[in-house]
């Protein structure tokens, strides 16, 4: 009997097989089921930070297609500043990435059935029985759920989840926008509206296409396609109004819809009441919980899978079912752990009742930006200067006083 049944062939599953199978896991021992057939299109920003392509260059080699960016933008009606990283991000198209990960995995042994939608998990004894179909029903030892937001495994399990946001994006042109096609633009805008989160603009490497090459610079600015949309960190905001206020952020920048449509999908967002583990079972990748605070989901992915593979082979290895403090030891003991920790208290006061204060704080708040435009930080691994940004903006307070939580002026300002 194969013990481990990986629901889901998402970068979340296939970095767990990836990570088991170094840890010592048979290939035997694994399948990945998935309702899809890679390659499948994905609907995603398309853009990874620097941790994220040191995950994925680990995994994968250096990436083949898409292109490289300098850094990001945050900007807003308040104004605008750089955050460079230690090195590069990558742009990417989901549906290309998802599908060089299964392929590492099917080339390693690793049996993968797609177009197989699992309905639902039970417990059994000896192990956890998986329905797919609508009357094939197979047991494993281990079922680990790796199917997203809205996954069958964790609500089947009764696991406690997170908040759960809302996304639209679609492809645009640019008509006569100045952008420069090199840069993730990451503006705060929606909450000067009401909308807890924020909007991006990245240039889209589309496969096949001239700019799917590291965004060559002697191309015209803004050539080529982009990908525009908006996160609701909260998932409060009905999708007529996000695709509505998308077109006319995309309006404002000088873009028009190339696309037929606006799309929108779910994200789940970690918390640290998330639960993650029953005996025999675990969630790993967005299905526990992908960053709050700018829904970043390929680097989580892989780093939760990291740490859920070397979990469940420890358990396999003592003969148990169990993992002792499987969500705490997350949380403490990793730096994925403990970052996404700190981006969930970011998230909760950016995107919370308080927001336009939170707003004003970080785009007024000096050594962070400093920090930013060093380019000697990660994002996602930030948590280490808390207690600095904390205790410089302490002093900065002193000096200007806290910011209000006054309306904002309309965006289009900047």
């Amino acid at each position: 009997m194969t013990k481990i049944a990986i629901v889901g062939g998402g970068p979340g599953g296939t970095s767990f097989a990836l990570f088991a199978l170094r840890a010592g896991v048979s290939p035997k021992d694994l399948v990945i089921l998935d309702k899809a057939t890679f390659p499948r299109p994905k609907l995603c920003g398309g853009a990874l930070t620097f941790r994220g392509t040191e995950a994925l260059n680990e995994l994968l080699g250096r990436p083949t297609d898409g292109g490289e960016t300098l850094g990001l933008e945050f900007r807003s009606v308040l104004g605008k500043f750089p955050v460079f990283e230690r090195g590069v991000q990558w742009l990417y198209d989901r549906s290309h990435l998802d599908h060089a990960l299964l392929r590492a995995c099917v080339d390693a042994g690793v049996e993968v059935r797609e177009g197989t939608a699992v309905k639902d998990v039970e417990p059994v004894p000896g192990g956890w029985r998986v329905r797919h179909g609508r009357e094939v029903a197979e047991t494993f030892d281990w079922v680990v759920g790796a199917d997203g937001a809205r996954g069958a495994v964790g609500r089947s399990a009764g696991l406690r989840g997170g908040v759960v946001g809302r996304l639209v994006e679609a492809v645009f042109e640019s008509t006569s926008s100045t952008l420069d096609p090199r840069v993730l633009y990451f503006d705060f805008d929606p909450i000067a509206d009401g909308i807890p989160g924020y909007a991006w603009l990245f240039q889209y490497p589309k496969p096949g296409s001239a700019y799917a090459k590291n965004v060559a610079p002697e191309l015209p600015a803004s050539a080529g396609p982009w990908k525009l949309g908006i996160m609701d960190g909260r998932g409060v905001t009905p999708g007529s109004v996000l695709r509505e206020w998308t077109e006319k952020f995309a309006d404002r920048h000088g873009f028009r819809l190339v696309d037929t449509k606006l799309q929108g999908w779910p994200e789940h967002y970690y918390s640290p009441r998330t639960e993650a583990h029953r005996p025999g079972l675990v969630l790993t990748g967005e299905a526990w919980g992908i960053d709050p605070l700018l829904g970043e989901g390929i680097a989580p992915s892989i780093e939760i899978s990291r740490y859920a593979a070397g979990r469940v082979k420890e358990a396999l290895d003592a003969g148990t079912n169990r993992i002792a403090r499987y969500e705490s030891d997350f949380a403490k003991k990793t730096d994925e752990g403990v970052n996404l920790k700190f981006q969930w208290r970011l998230a909760e006061l950016l995107y919370g009742s308080q927001g336009r204060r939170w707003m004003r704080v970080l785009f007024d708040h000096d050594y962070m930006k400093q920090v930013a435009a060093a380019g000697t930080e990660r994002y996602g691994r930030l948590s280490g200067l808390q207690l600095k940004l904390g205790a410089r903006y302490a002093l900065q307070v002193l000096r200007r006083g806290f910011p209000s939580n006054a309306p904002l002026p309309a965006p289009g300002s900047v």
